[in-house]
């Protein structure tokens, strides 16, 4: 029997916890980056809705089943399919960064620093549902999930969940390089570029259902992660054009205005 508490997998426990781990995170990096508390509570809003709520619209949108008066049921939100939260989640914080009007530099940082270790979380998630699993092979590291997991039984995969955990460990050691103002204000295209180029490749190893919409090779995933990663280069490309000037030894916790040096609007 794959493990219950109370009636519900230990799937969604996990989940719940990555959320916890976000908003410990962004209050962590709010006091690094002295951003007021309040500020990181409402971005823990976003993710709690990002991916709850919009990971929920956005798996019902791709298999055409959106009913709104399901998203006022919260048992609605314990059933299986949720996809997308991380790009609702992005959709949503950015924008309201980019709404402040000010001190967006260090904001869009926050946005992208508490992503990495909530997002692993969940993956995690994955891994103990069986769902997000990888197509069927003979590799010495596949994964054979038993009865009960979202994943068909006695059939060796591969362990997609971990390799996009891996996707993110490398993120979040990118972000530790990056840990310096000229790249101030810029982890949030940092994140959607590595991301956007690391989850089509695990992709490529995943049982994509066949209700999933394609274009042409890709998947729908792969082709929003690949587009958003082609537009994150050209803006950082732009954005290290602007910052040639700034030295490279100064911390990203230093909290001099940094407007004129994000490339960002």
């Amino acid at each position: 029997m794959w493990p219950m508490i109370g009636g519900l997998r230990i799937y969604t426990f996990v989940y719940v916890f990555s959320m916890f781990a976000y908003l410990a995170m962004t209050l962590f990096y709010c006091r690094k980056l002295e951003i007021p508390r309040k500020v990181g509570v409402a971005l823990s809003g976003c993710y709690v809705f990002g991916m709850a709520v919009g990971a929920r619209i956005l798996c019902d949108l791709l298999n055409h089943r959106l009913d709104w008066r399901n998203y006022l049921d919260i048992s609605y939100y314990f059933t299986d399919g949720l996809w997308g939260g991380p790009l609702a989640y992005l959709a949503v914080a950015v924008t309201g960064v980019a709404l402040l009007g000010r001190d967006r530099a260090r904001l869009f940082d926050l946005v992208a620093l508490t992503l990495p270790i909530p997002m692993i979380l969940a993956k995690v998630a994955c891994l103990l549902n069986g769902c997000c699993y990888g197509a069927p092979c003979d590799v010495p590291w596949a994964l054979t999930f038993p009865e009960g997991a979202k994943a068909p039984p006695g059939i060796p995969r591969h362990p997609t969940q971990i390799y996009e955990i891996v996707v993110l460990v490398v993120i979040a050691i990118v972000f530790h390089r990056l840990d310096r103002a000229r790249w101030r204000g810029t982890l949030v295209l940092w994140f959607v570029l590595l991301y956007g180029l690391g989850r089509p490749l695990t992709e490529w190893f995943r049982e994509a259902p066949e209700r999933v919409p394609r274009f042409g090779p890709l998947t729908a995933s792969q082709a929003v992660c690949m587009v958003a990663a082609v537009v994150c280069a050209i803006a950082l490309a732009r954005s290290r054009l602007r910052r040639a000037a700034v030295p490279w030894d100064r911390p990203l916790s230093d909290t001099a205005d940094s407007a004129t040096h994000t490339g960002l609007p």
